[in-house]
């Protein structure tokens, strides 16, 4: 290869990476918002409480490792052909509301589009481990796209919502 080949493979790897990392970012924050409440919001914020239930998990504490990873494999599934076939409402279908609300159509398409240039479409994937946190599961895989012959991370983030694992955040690395 020639000196300028690499230097513009290196950009555009660079130019992906940076992509992806604004896109973790951008997921991560999407059920984030700080609002300062008024003075009469506070009264109406006290009123509310009474009504309002703590958040109370159901579903994550009584499954085990296996249904968990039962249960991300066909949200995982249709997030991926969602991916290759351009499909906005087969990729968002299980997303959590905040980021629904955050990843608009529009940004769907401009991001599949690069990432389809950068590493093509998805192959295939090996589980690889799940991650327990406090109100989340992270679920890693190892993945094969059709332009690159590496090996590519695909990390999906799970929340419990009203009973149902909902997609809080999704990101696939080649690097």
């Amino acid at each position: 290869m020639t000196k300028q080949t690499n230097l513009e493979e290196s950009k555009m790897r660079k130019r992906f990476a940076g992509m992806i990392v604004g896109l973790l970012v951008f997921a991560l924050l999407a059920g984030c918002e700080t609002v300062k409440p008024s003075s009469g919001d506070a009264d109406k914020d006290k009123a509310g409480k009474k009504d309002e239930k703590p958040l109370v998990e159901t579903l994550r504490p009584t499954l085990t490792e296996a249904e968990k990873i039962n249960l991300a494999d066909p949200i995982l599934d249709r997030m991926l052909k969602g991916i290759n076939k351009g499909d906005y409402t087969l990729y968002s279908g299980n997303f959590f509301k905040g980021l629904k609300d955050q990843v608009k159509e529009k940004d769907f398409k401009t991001l599949n589009d690069d990432l389809k240039k950068q590493i093509g479409e998805y192959k295939s994937r090996k589980f690889m481990d799940i991650l327990n946190k406090k109100l989340v599961d992270i679920f890693v895989w190892k993945a094969k796209f059709t332009k690159t012959d590496e090996d590519v991370m695909i990390r999906l983030f799970l929340i419990e919502d009203e009973g149902q694992y909902k997609v809080s955040s999704f990101s696939i690395s080649p690097f």
